[in-house]
Protein backbone atom coordinates (compact mmCIF):
# COMPACT_ATOMS: atom_id res chain seq x y z
CA UNK A 1 0.00 0.00 0.00
CA UNK A 2 2.84 2.41 0.89
CA UNK A 3 4.55 1.61 -2.42
CA UNK A 4 1.35 2.51 -4.28
CA UNK A 5 1.10 5.83 -2.42
CA UNK A 6 4.75 6.62 -3.14
CA UNK A 7 4.22 5.83 -6.81
CA UNK A 8 1.17 8.07 -6.89
CA UNK A 9 3.08 10.94 -5.31
CA UNK A 10 5.97 10.51 -7.75
CA UNK A 11 3.52 10.52 -10.64
CA UNK A 12 1.86 13.70 -9.34
CA UNK A 13 5.21 15.47 -8.98
CA UNK A 14 6.15 14.44 -12.50
CA UNK A 15 2.83 15.76 -13.80
CA UNK A 16 3.31 19.10 -12.05
CA UNK A 17 6.85 19.49 -13.41
CA UNK A 18 5.78 18.64 -16.95
CA UNK A 19 3.80 20.99 -19.16
CA UNK A 20 0.04 20.49 -19.22
CA UNK A 21 -0.31 20.09 -22.97
CA UNK A 22 0.25 16.39 -23.32
CA UNK A 23 -2.73 15.88 -25.56
CA UNK A 24 -1.49 18.53 -27.98
CA UNK A 25 1.96 17.04 -28.46
CA UNK A 26 1.09 15.71 -31.89
CA UNK A 27 0.34 19.22 -33.12
CA UNK A 28 3.26 20.92 -31.35
CA UNK A 29 6.51 21.73 -33.16
CA UNK A 30 9.17 19.10 -32.62
CA UNK A 31 11.77 21.58 -31.37
CA UNK A 32 9.57 22.49 -28.36
CA UNK A 33 9.10 18.91 -27.14
CA UNK A 34 12.52 18.34 -25.46
CA UNK A 35 12.39 21.67 -23.64
CA UNK A 36 8.79 22.05 -22.55
CA UNK A 37 9.46 20.82 -18.99
CA UNK A 38 12.34 23.31 -18.71
CA UNK A 39 10.16 26.09 -20.13
CA UNK A 40 7.38 25.26 -17.68
CA UNK A 41 9.84 25.32 -14.78
CA UNK A 42 11.25 28.63 -16.04
CA UNK A 43 7.74 30.14 -16.18
CA UNK A 44 7.05 28.92 -12.63
CA UNK A 45 10.29 30.41 -11.28
CA UNK A 46 9.74 33.72 -13.11
CA UNK A 47 6.14 33.97 -11.81
CA UNK A 48 7.25 33.22 -8.23
CA UNK A 49 10.10 35.75 -8.28
CA UNK A 50 7.88 38.28 -10.03
CA UNK A 51 5.17 37.87 -7.40
CA UNK A 52 7.62 38.50 -4.55
CA UNK A 53 9.14 41.44 -6.44
CA UNK A 54 5.75 43.03 -7.15
CA UNK A 55 4.44 42.53 -3.63
CA UNK A 56 7.57 44.18 -2.22
CA UNK A 57 7.08 47.10 -4.60
CA UNK A 58 3.37 47.40 -3.85
CA UNK A 59 4.06 47.29 -0.11
CA UNK A 60 6.64 50.07 -0.57
CA UNK A 61 3.93 52.15 -2.27
CA UNK A 62 1.39 51.58 0.51
CA UNK A 63 1.13 53.57 3.72
CA UNK A 64 0.31 51.42 6.72
CA UNK A 65 -2.20 54.05 7.90
CA UNK A 66 -4.27 53.49 4.73
CA UNK A 67 -4.33 49.74 5.39
CA UNK A 68 -5.34 50.33 9.00
CA UNK A 69 -8.08 52.69 7.81
CA UNK A 70 -9.62 49.89 5.69
CA UNK A 71 -9.31 47.43 8.56
CA UNK A 72 -11.25 49.76 10.86
CA UNK A 73 -13.90 50.44 8.18
CA UNK A 74 -13.99 47.22 6.12
CA UNK A 75 -16.97 48.15 3.91
CA UNK A 76 -14.81 48.15 0.77
CA UNK A 77 -13.33 44.75 1.60
CA UNK A 78 -16.77 43.29 2.35
CA UNK A 79 -18.06 44.51 -1.02
CA UNK A 80 -14.99 42.97 -2.64
CA UNK A 81 -15.56 39.59 -1.00
CA UNK A 82 -19.16 39.71 -2.22
CA UNK A 83 -17.95 40.29 -5.76
CA UNK A 84 -15.22 37.68 -5.46
CA UNK A 85 -17.23 34.78 -4.03
CA UNK A 86 -20.83 35.54 -5.04
CA UNK A 87 -20.86 37.70 -8.17
CA UNK A 88 -17.98 36.10 -10.12
CA UNK A 89 -18.85 32.40 -9.50
CA UNK A 90 -22.45 33.13 -10.51
CA UNK A 91 -21.18 34.94 -13.62
CA UNK A 92 -18.94 32.02 -14.56
CA UNK A 93 -21.79 29.57 -14.10
CA UNK A 94 -24.15 31.72 -16.17
CA UNK A 95 -21.68 32.19 -19.04
CA UNK A 96 -20.81 28.48 -19.16
CA UNK A 97 -24.47 27.49 -19.17
CA UNK A 98 -25.52 30.09 -21.76
CA UNK A 99 -22.70 29.12 -24.13
CA UNK A 100 -23.51 25.42 -23.79
CA UNK A 101 -20.00 24.34 -22.80
CA UNK A 102 -19.26 20.67 -22.35
CA UNK A 103 -19.08 19.43 -18.73
CA UNK A 104 -15.29 19.44 -18.34
CA UNK A 105 -14.98 22.78 -20.14
CA UNK A 106 -17.64 24.26 -17.86
CA UNK A 107 -15.86 22.87 -14.81
CA UNK A 108 -12.69 24.66 -15.94
CA UNK A 109 -14.69 27.91 -16.00
CA UNK A 110 -16.04 27.21 -12.50
CA UNK A 111 -12.61 26.41 -11.07
CA UNK A 112 -11.26 29.76 -12.29
CA UNK A 113 -14.38 31.69 -11.21
CA UNK A 114 -14.28 30.25 -7.68
CA UNK A 115 -10.54 30.83 -7.13
CA UNK A 116 -9.29 33.60 -4.81
CA UNK A 117 -7.92 36.87 -6.16
CA UNK A 118 -4.44 36.84 -7.65
CA UNK A 119 -1.49 38.93 -6.49
CA UNK A 120 -1.03 40.49 -9.94
CA UNK A 121 -4.28 42.40 -9.38
CA UNK A 122 -2.35 44.67 -6.98
CA UNK A 123 0.00 45.57 -9.82
CA UNK A 124 -2.95 46.27 -12.12
CA UNK A 125 -4.54 48.44 -9.43
CA UNK A 126 -1.33 50.42 -9.03
CA UNK A 127 -1.25 51.33 -12.74
CA UNK A 128 -4.95 52.25 -12.72
CA UNK A 129 -4.52 54.62 -9.76
CA UNK A 130 -6.76 52.48 -7.61
CA UNK A 131 -6.78 52.10 -3.85
CA UNK A 132 -3.66 49.97 -3.42
CA UNK A 133 -4.16 49.39 0.30
CA UNK A 134 -7.68 48.09 -0.34
CA UNK A 135 -6.40 45.88 -3.17
CA UNK A 136 -3.75 44.26 -0.96
CA UNK A 137 -6.25 43.74 1.86
CA UNK A 138 -8.77 42.19 -0.54
CA UNK A 139 -6.16 39.81 -1.99
CA UNK A 140 -5.18 38.62 1.48
CA UNK A 141 -8.79 38.29 2.67
CA UNK A 142 -9.86 36.41 -0.47
CA UNK A 143 -7.12 33.83 0.16
CA UNK A 144 -8.52 33.25 3.65
CA UNK A 145 -12.18 33.19 2.57
CA UNK A 146 -11.31 30.80 -0.28
CA UNK A 147 -10.46 28.06 2.23
CA UNK A 148 -14.21 27.62 2.75
CA UNK A 149 -15.83 29.61 -0.04
CA UNK A 150 -14.05 27.89 -2.90
CA UNK A 151 -15.14 24.28 -2.17
CA UNK A 152 -18.69 25.46 -1.40
CA UNK A 153 -19.04 27.33 -4.71
CA UNK A 154 -17.58 24.42 -6.68
CA UNK A 155 -20.02 22.02 -5.03
CA UNK A 156 -22.96 24.38 -5.54
CA UNK A 157 -22.50 25.26 -9.22
CA UNK A 158 -21.07 21.97 -10.49
CA UNK A 159 -24.30 20.23 -9.52
CA UNK A 160 -25.89 21.56 -12.72
CA UNK A 161 -23.56 19.46 -14.86
CA UNK A 162 -23.47 16.58 -12.38
CA UNK A 163 -27.23 16.05 -12.74
CA UNK A 164 -27.48 17.03 -16.40
CA UNK A 165 -28.28 14.09 -18.67
CA UNK A 166 -27.51 14.31 -22.36
CA UNK A 167 -28.40 11.77 -25.02
CA UNK A 168 -24.81 10.59 -25.41
CA UNK A 169 -23.59 11.15 -21.82
CA UNK A 170 -24.29 9.84 -18.34
CA UNK A 171 -24.59 12.22 -15.39
CA UNK A 172 -21.23 13.14 -13.87
CA UNK A 173 -20.33 12.06 -10.36
CA UNK A 174 -17.84 14.06 -8.30
CA UNK A 175 -17.64 11.34 -5.65
CA UNK A 176 -15.88 8.85 -7.90
CA UNK A 177 -12.52 7.41 -7.00
CA UNK A 178 -9.39 7.82 -9.08
CA UNK A 179 -10.63 5.39 -11.75
CA UNK A 180 -10.23 7.00 -15.16
CA UNK A 181 -13.41 7.87 -17.05
CA UNK A 182 -14.15 5.92 -20.21
CA UNK A 183 -15.03 9.10 -22.09
CA UNK A 184 -14.93 12.84 -21.40
CA UNK A 185 -17.88 14.03 -19.36
CA UNK A 186 -18.91 10.61 -17.97
CA UNK A 187 -17.34 10.43 -14.51
CA UNK A 188 -14.97 12.66 -12.61
CA UNK A 189 -12.78 12.06 -9.55
CA UNK A 190 -13.35 13.94 -6.33
CA UNK A 191 -12.10 17.53 -6.52
CA UNK A 192 -9.05 18.31 -4.39
CA UNK A 193 -8.80 21.83 -2.99
CA UNK A 194 -5.09 22.87 -2.68
CA UNK A 195 -5.30 24.40 0.78
CA UNK A 196 -1.53 24.47 1.18
CA UNK A 197 -1.13 26.29 -2.14
CA UNK A 198 -3.66 28.90 -0.99
CA UNK A 199 -1.80 29.39 2.29
CA UNK A 200 1.53 29.67 0.43
CA UNK A 201 -0.03 32.29 -1.86
CA UNK A 202 -1.13 34.22 1.23
CA UNK A 203 2.43 34.13 2.58
CA UNK A 204 3.83 35.30 -0.77
CA UNK A 205 1.50 38.28 -0.49
CA UNK A 206 1.72 39.23 3.19
CA UNK A 207 5.46 38.88 3.91
CA UNK A 208 6.85 41.04 1.04
CA UNK A 209 4.07 43.61 1.50
CA UNK A 210 4.87 43.90 5.21
CA UNK A 211 8.56 44.35 4.47
CA UNK A 212 7.74 47.01 1.87
CA UNK A 213 5.52 48.97 4.25
CA UNK A 214 8.23 48.88 6.92
CA UNK A 215 10.73 50.27 4.40
CA UNK A 216 8.28 53.04 3.49
CA UNK A 217 7.76 53.91 7.13
CA UNK A 218 11.52 54.16 7.71
CA UNK A 219 12.66 55.78 4.45
CA UNK A 220 10.16 57.16 1.93
CA UNK A 221 12.84 57.89 -0.69
CA UNK A 222 14.14 54.30 -0.70
CA UNK A 223 10.55 52.98 -0.84
CA UNK A 224 9.78 55.06 -3.93
CA UNK A 225 12.91 53.75 -5.66
CA UNK A 226 11.94 50.15 -4.82
CA UNK A 227 8.45 50.71 -6.23
CA UNK A 228 9.75 52.10 -9.52
CA UNK A 229 12.31 49.31 -9.95
CA UNK A 230 9.84 46.54 -9.03
CA UNK A 231 7.19 47.79 -11.46
CA UNK A 232 9.77 47.88 -14.27
CA UNK A 233 10.87 44.31 -13.56
CA UNK A 234 7.20 43.39 -13.14
CA UNK A 235 6.44 44.32 -16.75
CA UNK A 236 9.50 42.34 -17.87
CA UNK A 237 8.31 39.32 -15.90
CA UNK A 238 4.87 39.52 -17.49
CA UNK A 239 6.44 39.64 -20.95
CA UNK A 240 8.63 36.59 -20.29
CA UNK A 241 5.75 34.53 -18.90
CA UNK A 242 3.46 35.53 -21.80
CA UNK A 243 6.06 34.42 -24.37
CA UNK A 244 6.63 31.10 -22.60
CA UNK A 245 2.89 30.45 -22.33
CA UNK A 246 2.46 31.12 -26.05
CA UNK A 247 5.24 28.64 -26.84
CA UNK A 248 3.87 25.97 -24.51
CA UNK A 249 0.13 26.32 -25.01
CA UNK A 250 -0.25 27.37 -28.62
CA UNK A 251 -2.06 24.05 -29.27
CA UNK A 252 -4.71 25.15 -26.78
CA UNK A 253 -5.53 28.18 -28.92
CA UNK A 254 -5.84 26.02 -32.03
CA UNK A 255 -8.17 23.49 -30.41
CA UNK A 256 -10.42 25.92 -28.51
CA UNK A 257 -13.91 26.57 -29.78
CA UNK A 258 -15.37 30.04 -30.31
CA UNK A 259 -17.53 29.61 -27.22
CA UNK A 260 -14.48 29.02 -25.00
CA UNK A 261 -12.91 32.15 -26.46
CA UNK A 262 -16.11 34.06 -25.82
CA UNK A 263 -16.33 33.02 -22.15
CA UNK A 264 -12.59 33.67 -21.60
CA UNK A 265 -13.03 37.17 -23.01
CA UNK A 266 -16.27 37.97 -21.17
CA UNK A 267 -15.57 36.63 -17.67
CA UNK A 268 -13.01 39.29 -16.61
CA UNK A 269 -15.09 42.05 -18.24
CA UNK A 270 -18.37 40.88 -16.67
CA UNK A 271 -16.72 40.44 -13.26
CA UNK A 272 -15.22 43.93 -13.40
CA UNK A 273 -18.44 45.62 -14.59
CA UNK A 274 -20.72 43.90 -12.07
CA UNK A 275 -18.37 44.52 -9.14
CA UNK A 276 -17.88 48.15 -10.20
CA UNK A 277 -21.65 48.66 -10.45
CA UNK A 278 -22.26 47.02 -7.07
CA UNK A 279 -19.60 49.23 -5.46
CA UNK A 280 -21.08 52.36 -7.01
CA UNK A 281 -24.58 51.43 -5.80
CA UNK A 282 -23.12 51.14 -2.30
CA UNK A 283 -21.72 54.69 -2.54
CA UNK A 284 -18.03 53.94 -3.04
CA UNK A 285 -15.82 56.45 -4.88
CA UNK A 286 -14.35 55.74 -8.32
CA UNK A 287 -10.95 54.66 -6.95
CA UNK A 288 -12.50 52.00 -4.75
CA UNK A 289 -14.90 50.93 -7.48
CA UNK A 290 -11.99 50.40 -9.89
CA UNK A 291 -10.06 48.50 -7.25
CA UNK A 292 -12.95 46.17 -6.38
CA UNK A 293 -13.66 45.59 -10.08
CA UNK A 294 -10.04 44.69 -10.85
CA UNK A 295 -9.81 42.37 -7.84
CA UNK A 296 -13.02 40.60 -8.82
CA UNK A 297 -11.97 40.06 -12.43
CA UNK A 298 -8.40 38.89 -11.69
CA UNK A 299 -8.14 35.36 -10.35
CA UNK A 300 -5.30 33.30 -8.90
CA UNK A 301 -4.29 31.09 -11.83
CA UNK A 302 -1.75 28.88 -9.95
CA UNK A 303 -4.48 27.82 -7.52
CA UNK A 304 -6.87 26.94 -10.37
CA UNK A 305 -4.20 24.93 -12.19
CA UNK A 306 -3.28 23.14 -8.95
CA UNK A 307 -6.86 21.90 -8.56
CA UNK A 308 -6.77 20.45 -12.08
CA UNK A 309 -3.39 18.77 -11.52
CA UNK A 310 -4.36 17.32 -8.15
CA UNK A 311 -7.85 16.18 -9.11
CA UNK A 312 -7.61 14.82 -12.66
CA UNK A 313 -5.21 12.28 -14.13
CA UNK A 314 -6.99 11.37 -17.36
CA UNK A 315 -5.32 13.21 -20.31
CA UNK A 316 -8.65 13.66 -22.09
CA UNK A 317 -10.21 15.28 -19.03
CA UNK A 318 -7.18 17.51 -18.49
CA UNK A 319 -7.16 18.60 -22.13
CA UNK A 320 -10.69 20.00 -21.75
CA UNK A 321 -10.12 21.40 -18.26
CA UNK A 322 -6.91 23.19 -19.19
CA UNK A 323 -8.51 25.03 -22.11
CA UNK A 324 -10.27 27.75 -20.18
CA UNK A 325 -7.65 28.55 -17.50
CA UNK A 326 -4.98 28.95 -20.19
CA UNK A 327 -7.15 31.13 -22.43
CA UNK A 328 -8.34 33.12 -19.42
CA UNK A 329 -4.78 33.86 -18.28
CA UNK A 330 -3.66 35.13 -21.68
CA UNK A 331 -6.93 36.99 -22.34
CA UNK A 332 -6.79 38.66 -18.93
CA UNK A 333 -3.27 39.96 -19.58
CA UNK A 334 -4.30 41.35 -22.98
CA UNK A 335 -7.41 43.03 -21.58
CA UNK A 336 -5.52 44.47 -18.62
CA UNK A 337 -2.76 45.88 -20.82
CA UNK A 338 -5.35 47.49 -23.09
CA UNK A 339 -7.30 48.79 -20.10
CA UNK A 340 -4.20 50.28 -18.46
CA UNK A 341 -3.19 51.91 -21.76
CA UNK A 342 -6.64 53.45 -22.25
CA UNK A 343 -6.75 54.63 -18.63
CA UNK A 344 -3.31 56.25 -18.82
CA UNK A 345 -4.24 58.04 -22.06
CA UNK A 346 -7.52 59.23 -20.53
CA UNK A 347 -5.66 60.33 -17.41
CA UNK A 348 -3.41 62.59 -19.47
CA UNK A 349 -6.40 64.12 -21.22
CA UNK A 350 -8.51 64.68 -18.09
CA UNK A 351 -6.79 65.36 -14.74
CA UNK A 352 -8.02 63.25 -11.85
CA UNK A 353 -10.57 64.70 -9.46
CA UNK A 354 -9.65 65.46 -5.82
CA UNK A 355 -11.41 62.30 -4.59
CA UNK A 356 -9.19 60.17 -6.85
CA UNK A 357 -5.92 61.78 -5.81
CA UNK A 358 -3.64 59.11 -4.37
CA UNK A 359 -2.46 60.81 -1.22
CA UNK A 360 -1.50 59.42 2.14
CA UNK A 361 -3.68 60.00 5.15
CA UNK A 362 -2.18 62.83 7.20
CA UNK A 363 -1.04 62.41 10.74
CA UNK A 364 -3.32 63.88 13.38
CA UNK A 365 -2.10 67.15 14.92
CA UNK A 366 -3.67 68.92 17.86
CA UNK A 367 -3.61 72.73 18.03
CA UNK A 368 -2.73 74.32 21.34
CA UNK A 369 -4.36 77.67 22.22
CA UNK A 370 -2.40 80.00 24.48
CA UNK A 371 -3.54 83.22 26.12
CA UNK A 372 -2.34 86.47 24.54
CA UNK A 373 0.09 88.67 26.43
CA UNK A 374 -0.99 92.27 27.47
CA UNK A 375 1.21 93.71 24.68
CA UNK A 376 -0.45 91.48 22.08
CA UNK A 377 -3.88 92.45 23.38
CA UNK A 378 -3.05 96.14 23.07
CA UNK A 379 -1.95 95.64 19.46
CA UNK A 380 -5.29 94.03 18.65
CA UNK A 381 -7.24 97.09 19.98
Amino acid sequence: MDEMIDATEESLIADMMAVNVTTFSAAAPSFIEPYRAALDLTATVVMTVNTINLMLGMGSATCWRELWHHLKKPIGCLIGMTGQFIVLPASGFGLAALCGLRPYEALGVLIVSCSPGGSFSNFFTYWCDGDLALSILMTACSSLVALGGMPFNLWLYSRYWMTQENEDEEPMDLTMTDDLPEAPGVDMPKLVIPYMNIIISLLFISIPVTVGMIIRHCNLRVANIITKVSTGFGWLGFLIVAIIWLLLYWGVFLSATKFIYLVAFLLPVVGFCLAYTLSKILCQDHRRCRTIGIETGSQNMPVALSIILLSFRDPLARSELILFPTLYGVTLLIEVFLGIGIFQCFKRIRPSSPEEADVELPEKHEARVEKATPAEKSNLI
